[in-house]
């Protein structure tokens, strides 16, 4: 399975960030760039943004294919001061998503994920602009995808249902009382109608 949700806190970021630079698997990139900014490579952990920026990366492991690309996404004129952005796309490139505290009552999942070869190859005719899934190593995207899971499980303190706790989030969890997981994550209050 190349996903992994696991549970994360502000403290529990930076040291997730590190076991990725610290595995020397990856080049990591911001998703999406700041408005009217070229697309950002992060060559450190502490060089990358606390802002959002900074909670949703592009890892590209190192010789698994042709890497990532930058698309440029050019915002409707006058809806606001920006004008563009670009987005890091490629098929074999890793998602590392922040999800953390979302106000004092919920935490979001926190998640890593990829494409699998045969997904990549089915979505090939509609994106065309991307290049050939085939110019991948996929065993290789797939190799360090599981490092990185393994890693982050390794930080973990405990589990809800098959979620990884990293420590941050285990004290934030107690913290705020959190107890109904649901949704993206888990919450102070039981959903609606449950």
């Amino acid at each position: 399975m190349p996903n992994l949700d696991f549970y994360a806190a502000d403290d529990d970021w930076p040291t997730v960030l590190r076991a990725a630079f610290d595995s020397n698997l990856f080049r990591i990139f911001e998703a999406d760039s700041e408005p009217d900014q070229e697309l950002r490579e992060f060559q450190a952990c502490e060089k990358i943004p606390a802002e959002p920026s900074g909670r949703h990366l592009m890892l590209f492991v190192v010789g698994s294919g042709p890497g990532p690309t930058a698309k440029r996404i050019d915002f409707v004129p006058g809806v606001s001061d920006a004008k563009f952005r670009y987005s890091c796309e490629g098929w074999g490139l890793i998602q590392l998503h922040y999800g953390g505290p979302f106000g004092d009552q919920e935490l979001r999942w926190s998640h890593t994920n990829h494409n699998t070869e045969k997904r990549a190859a089915a979505w090939a005719p509609t994106l065309r602009r991307l290049d050939d899934p085939a110019a991948w190593d996929w065993k290789a995207v797939t190799s360090a995808s599981g490092k990185l899971n393994r890693a982050i499980r390794s930080l973990a303190v405990g589990k809800i249902g098959s979620h990884p706790v990293l420590p941050g989030a285990a004290e934030f969890i107690a913290a705020a009382n959190l107890q109904h997981e649901y949704g993206t994550g888990i919450h102070a209050t039981p959903y609606f109608g449950g």
